[in-house]
Parts: C-alpha cells; sequence; structure tokens
C-alpha cells in the first residue's frame, strides 16, 4: 500500500475488543483522537500511544508513528504549571520510507531496518461450537492476541533494543511481576494488558515519561505514571524475538436483558490467567494466523481486493461477541459505532462470511430473532386500506449490551418515514433469505423441518404485505406495517440514504430481493416436498419480476428506483437480491426467470447504463455511487454489488467501474477523514468523509469475491 497510515483492529474472536494501531497519529498536523490501543466494548478505537521501536548503541528511539502528542503529567501532582512537554524527548518517530508494512487476514506486520512488529488476530473455521471439545473452545475464545517484536542484529557491531509499550493517559498501570512471577508486562487494573516471559535482556519500564531516566525505582518503574513498556537488549550477532500477549477481561454479568456473561469466562477468572494462556499458546496462535494469511494469498484477487477484504475481516472480529446462557453459546455481532446487537440487517450481510466460519452462528441468531424478536402486525395501504398482516422479524436485539424486551428492537420508533421508522417487510424477507441460505450451504435439512411453519408463515406474511387481495397481488411490497403509525411508512436498510433506497413500499432494490426470497423460499419448499408451494413460490418470482419489468424505460434500459411518484432516481442495488440464489448456485433458477420475464438481462443492461460517472460512478474518484442521487455511498453493500457484477454481468465492469473503483474505494478508506476509524462502511463518495458507520462490521460482504470453495469455507 502506498498510504501506510490507517487503523487495523486486532481482536480476539467474541471478546467485543481490541488492540488497534497502524494510525500514523504523529504525521497529522491535527491528528485524530482515535489513535489506537487497548479498547473494549468501545464506540470507536481506544485513545492511547503505541510505543514500538528499536534504537542501536543507546542512541535515540527509532518509534513507529503511532505516539500522540505528550504531556508531563507531574503538574497533576506537585502543582507545576501544568501542560508542560515532556522533559525527554530522545526519541524520532518514523516517517515515509522509514517502514513497511503488510495486512493479512489475521496478521499485520512493520518493518523498519532490524526490527519488525507483528500482530496477529487468527481465528479458525468452526462448524458447530458446541461440539467442540472444552480444550479447543478454550483456545479459539480466549480474550487474546499475539504479538511478536524482534530485532536482527547479526551484522550489527553494536547492541540494539527494541520497545513495545503503551500510554494510557486514563488509568493506572501495575506492574505484573508483583502478581504473577512468570509474566514480565503491565496492565490496566484488571480490564487489561501486555506481558511476555522473562528472558535475559528484557527489562521493565513505566513513569510519567517513558523516554527519561528521572523519577523511577530501582526496577526502571514508577507506577504514577501512565506509560509502559517491555525492552529487550538484542547483542551484536544475536537475533532476538520478544514474544507478546496482548489481553483483555471482563468478568460475571455483562448484558442486561439476557443476562450473560462472556462465554470465555468459563476459563478465565483472572487477566493474568489470560495472558499466560496467550504466551504458552503463542506458537498456536501464530500458526493459525499464518494459515489465513496463506488463503487470502491463494485466493487470485488483486492486491487492492486482498487489502480490502482483510481490512473489513479486521474490523468484522473487533465487533464480535460470544456469550453464554442457559449452558449455551449466545452470538451476537455489535454494529460499530452504534452498538446495536445482532441488527438484521447486518446479519444478513455478514451472512456469506459466518456460513464459510461460523454457521452455528447464523443457525443460533435465527432462532434467537424466530423465538424472542418476531412479532405479528396488521398493515395498512397508501390509501388507507386496513388489514391483518402477518409475521416480521424486529430490526435488532438491543444496543450497548442491553437486550431489548421481545418483539421490541432499540431502533424502530413509529410516525417516522425516514431514519428510525420500521423495517418490517425487509427484515421479514431477510429472515427467509438468511434461513434458507443457511439450511442449503450448511446441508442442515432437519433444521429446516423444523422451521417448515415458519417458513409457511412468513410466504404468507410476504403475500399480503404485497396486498390482502389475492386479485391485487403484484409480488413487490405495498403495504405498510401498523407498527408505522399513522403518519409513518416502512423504510429499508438504506435508512439515512435519499427516497431512491430509503422507502420500502414499491422499491427496486427490495422487489428484487423480495423476488430472490421468493426463489429461496421455492428452494426450501422443494426440499420439504411441498411441490404445490414450491411451484406458486417460483410463480411469484416471475409476477415480481414482471411488475418490475413493467416500469423499465425502453428508451434507456433503466429502472427508476421507486415504482411511485415519477421518481427517476437510478440505483446500483437493483441488483444486491441476486447474491442469494447466486450464493447457493440457482442459476438454473434465475435463468428460468430470465426466459419468463427478461429481468436477470435487463438488470446487466440497467447496471452497466448507472455504472458511468455522474450517475453511479463518482465524477471526482470513479468509485461507486450507490444512488445517483445520493454522495452517500456504503462500501459493504458496494463490495456485495461487485460479486453480482462479476458474477452475472461483467460486461458492466469495463473501464474504469471495474478494477480502479476498487484503487478508488481504498482511497476513501484511507482519506484523512477515515483512516483513523478502521473500516467505516457509509463514505461521502467525493473525498471519503464519514458519514456515519464506523468501526464497522458489514465489510465482510467483500468475503464473497474468494474463490467459491474458499468463499463457501471449504
Amino acid at each position: 500500500m502506498s498510504d501506510l497510515s490507517y487503523n487495523a483492529l486486532h481482536a480476539p474472536f467474541g471478546a467485543f475488543s481490541s488492540f488497534t494501531c497502524g494510525y500514523a497519529v504523529s504525521w497529522d498536523a491535527t491528528p485524530a483522537p482515535n489513535s489506537g490501543g487497548f479498547g473494549a466494548s468501545t464506540r470507536l478505537p481506544a485513545q492511547q500511544s503505541v510505543f514500538a521501536g528499536w534504537r542501536r548503541g543507546g542512541g535515540a528511539w527509532n518509534l513507529l508513528p503511532f505516539v500522540r502528542k505528550r504531556a508531563d503529567r507531574s503538574s497533576d501532582f506537585s502543582g507545576a504549571t501544568p501542560g508542560e512537554a515532556v522533559r525527554n524527548q530522545d526519541y524520532r518517530t518514523l516517517g515515509h520510507g522509514d517502514f513497511s508494512r503488510r495486512l493479512g487476514l489475521a496478521s499485520d506486520r512493520w518493518t523498519s531496518g532490524p526490527f519488525e512488529l507483528q500482530i496477529f488476530s487468527p481465528f479458525e473455521k468452526i462448524p458447530d461450537w458446541e461440539g467442540l471439545a472444552d480444550e479447543r473452545r478454550k483456545l479459539l475464545c480466549a480474550p487474546v492476541v499475539t504479538a511478536r517484536c524482534s530485532a536482527d542484529n547479526r551484522a550489527g557491531s553494536e547492541d540494539i533494543e527494541i520497545l513495545f509499550g503503551f500510554g494510557d493517559t486514563e488509568r493506572g498501570l501495575r506492574l505484573l511481576g508483583d502478581t504473577e512471577a512468570g509474566l514480565v508486562g503491565f496492565a490496566s487494573a484488571t480490564a487489561y494488558g501486555f506481558a511476555a516471559r522473562p528472558q535475559p535482556g528484557l527489562r521493565v519500564k513505566s513513569g510519567m515519561d517513558l523516554f527519561s531516566s528521572w523519577r523511577e525505582d530501582a526496577r526502571g518503574t514508577h507506577l504514577l505514571g501512565s506509560e509502559a513498556a517491555l525492552i529487550l537488549k538484542v547483542p551484536a550477532g544475536e537475533t532476538r524475538s520478544l514474544d507478546l500477549a496482548l489481553a483483555f477481561l471482563q468478568q460475571g454479568t455483562v448484558t442486561t436483558g439476557i443476562e450473560a456473561p462472556y462465554y470465555y469466562s468459563r476459563y478465565f477468572q483472572r487477566l493474568d490467567d489470560v495472558l499466560s494462556y496467550g504466551l504458552d499458546h503463542h506458537g498456536d496462535y501464530v500458526a493459525m494466523a499464518a494459515g489465513r494469511d496463506a488463503e487470502l494469498d491463494a485466493s487470485g484477487l488483486t492486491d487492492d481486493q486482498k487489502w480490502l477484504v482483510a481490512h473489513a475481516v479486521h474490523t468484522y472480529l473487533g465487533s464480535t461477541q460470544l456469550l453464554s446462557h442457559d449452558g449455551r453459546a449466545l452470538w451476537v455481532v455489535n454494529e460499530g459505532e452504534y452498538r446495536m446487537m445482532n441488527t438484521f440487517d447486518l446479519t444478513v450481510d455478514h451472512l456469506f462470511f459466518e456460513l464459510a466460519w461460523w454457521p452455528w452462528a447464523v443457525r443460533d441468531t435465527l432462532d434467537l430473532f424466530a423465538g424472542r424478536y418476531s412479532y405479528v402486525d396488521t398493515i395498512h395501504s397508501k390509501d388507507g386500506g386496513r388489514s391483518e398482516g402477518g409475521i416480521a422479524f424486529t430490526h435488532d436485539m438491543g444496543v450497548d449490551n442491553q437486550f431489548t424486551p421481545p418483539g421490541v428492537s432499540s431502533y424502530e420508533v413509529p410516525n417516522l418515514t425516514d431514519c428510525f421508522s420500521f423495517m418490517s417487510s425487509e427484515q421479514l424477507v431477510n429472515w427467509v433469505c438468511c434461513a434458507v441460505t443457511y439450511a442449503e450451504a450448511a446441508g442442515d435439512q432437519a433444521w429446516l423441518r423444523s422451521k417448515e411453519a415458519l417458513l409457511a408463515s412468513c410466504a404468507e406474511s410476504l403475500r399480503r404485505r404485497d396486498d390482502p387481495e389475492p386479485a391485487n397481488r403484484n409480488g413487490v411490497i405495498g403495504w405498510d406495517s401498523d407498527r408505522c403509525g399513522p403518519k409513518g411508512s416502512e423504510i429499508t436498510t438504506y435508512d439515512s440514504l435519499d427516497v431512491s433506497l430509503g422507502q420500502a413500499r414499491n422499491n427496486l432494490y427490495l422487489g428484487v430481493k423480495t423476488l430472490a426470497a421468493w426463489l429461496l423460499l421455492s428452494r426450501a419448499f422443494a426440499r420439504l416436498g411441498l411441490e404445490e408451494d414450491a411451484r406458486k413460490a417460483v410463480d411469484t418470482a416471475a409476477l415480481a419480476g414482471a411488475t418490475i419489468m413493467a416500469f423499465r424505460d425502453r428508451a434507456t434500459g433503466l429502472f427508476p428506483a421507486v415504482f411511485e411518484n415519477g421518481n427517476s432516481s437510478r440505483i446500483i442495488p437493483a441488483v444486491e437480491g441476486l447474491a442469494f440464489p447466486l450464493f447457493l448456485g440457482m442459476d438454473a433458477e434465475l435463468g428460468d426467470l430470465d426466459r419468463r420475464t427478461g429481468l436477470v438481462a435487463a438488470l446487466g443492461v440497467h447496471l452497466g447504463a448507472v455504472l458511468r460517472r455522474g450517475v453511479c460512478l463518482d465524477t471526482a474518484s470513479g468509485g461507486w455511487k450507490l444512488s445517483s442521487t445520493s454522495d452517500n455511498t456504503w462500501l459493504s453493500k458496494i463490495y456485495l454489488c461487485q460479486h453480482v457484477a462479476r458474477s452475472l454481468f461483467p460486461a458492466a465492469l469495463a473501464g474504469e467501474s471495474g478494477a480502479s473503483a476498487d484503487r478508488a474505494h481504498i482511497g476513501w478508506l484511507l482519506s484523512p477523514h477515515t483512516r483513523h476509524l478502521g473500516f467505516c462502511d457509509q463514505i461521502r463518495s467525493g473525498d471519503g468523509f464519514p458519514y456515519g458507520s464506523k468501526h464497522y462490521p458489514r465489510g465482510v460482504t467483500s468475503w464473497l469475491w474468494m474463490p467459491r470453495g474458499q468463499a463457501a469455507g471449504a
């Protein structure tokens, strides 16, 4: 990568925590506050300095540029003039050209001269969590990431020292050797810390000023300070490494509504135990990370695509939360900066990645939506008609570790027509798409059979939300839930965009996704031996296709984004819903649909026509805009639609809408506005300004780009 300054999250599986670093805070004249460091259950990256670097012969330290502006805090105690700079500046932060960086799927590596820092955040394929041996579960859910600092001094004539540490302006520090003889390192109370095993040449250092020797005791520490590091001497002619564990711990019940502790609390009661375990299994974690990196390297993706996948996966892992409830695992993915829990809009997009790595999490989340976060409503039409509706599902399961009551989300409120209104129809479609895709991909026909009645209820609810009168149905959502109130109407996941994607009723994006749900229902009903239901589902998909085709502008080949009020916006996600039948290899069903309606080919023409600058390509950068009438564009959805285009409509990617668009999307993520946030989803297409969805997990839609076997977790 030409630009080295960006934060990546290095996160344990299921700990809702991350050690974040990589943003060159010291390069910016006005640095962002979220520099990195240890963060647990946070909205955004932490605000700490990370110290990592080397020096030769006792000279000035060469530090990676992760160092925030530092101040001498002694005035807090002494009454001296506050805000003075630190006494000693015996270091320099490395600049462009002084180091290299390589982000892997489960690692991050920086190299400067003889020095190297590697951080490993591995994950493993888990077909069934409850079926794992207990020791394996402990290894995979331990709230720890590992790191390695090393120096190659074989050609040197002077000793080298290497350093790793952090500065936390909010918390005090404790020296781990005081509580655990086999650990050398520091912890912030019982919440997080880092440690190594004792070895020759390793020493500790802490204080208000890490880079001076005044105000410290005989051990090299002053525990009133908030900067701490480990320093290892590497003699001339030798190579040495410092293997590190970076750990987190939150004990006890951490959620309300459904009261649950972290799953890892079964195995760890003390932070020191997590650190020891991480060091004991350091080699296991390094090997696991190497395996993940090798898989991405062998994918055949371009370097740009590999980086986009890796960056997204790192951030996703930082949002995962594995809890324990009623003797079983309880899975949550938190919605980035918003921290909503199992937001269904995200569950449906994380689906493809999770099916490759932990399909049981998809199944369990669907079961929780069905059992606790479903409801039956009444519906109304635009002209005031009223009727019974059917089953639907909530937008989310809660927020900030608070599970909401049954049938209630933290997001949805009545009497709105845009952001924070209800998404009843879309979440119904999402449950169907997730359920059938899970059952097919996992081969879990027993689970599908157990959901036969619920699938039938979903199909009936979809029909009624089209129109309660069978003679009036056209296959597209036309009615709104009464939960919206008399002044409200349903919205889609694209809540912060304009009406081109935000309105649920008569919406092109949701119309194609609903059509896809009917195709998937036809597959499920056929698996269940319900041939008549399967045939009706196929016919309903064709009805929806014919309805959508009726709104096509024959002169331009374009579809309007909304089938009412003369809307003329053009959107890329017209093709989004096709991702589900594509993923399940339903080529024959798509071919039959195209023969009956011509819709699939027409969507290809539409996509090729909108992928032009000034329409759905940003005029300045050439990046993809989801809507021609909004500069608020979402990378996760772009990735999904890129997959559909590459699979079905490669002609639409001719010229700058293809590979060069990936480069534009990287530019947005590395913009001065965004680089410190990890993966950010809602981007202003002109300059990469983050409208929202920061620190966000949904970029793993890019996993669909992987070769078929790898994408499916084979």
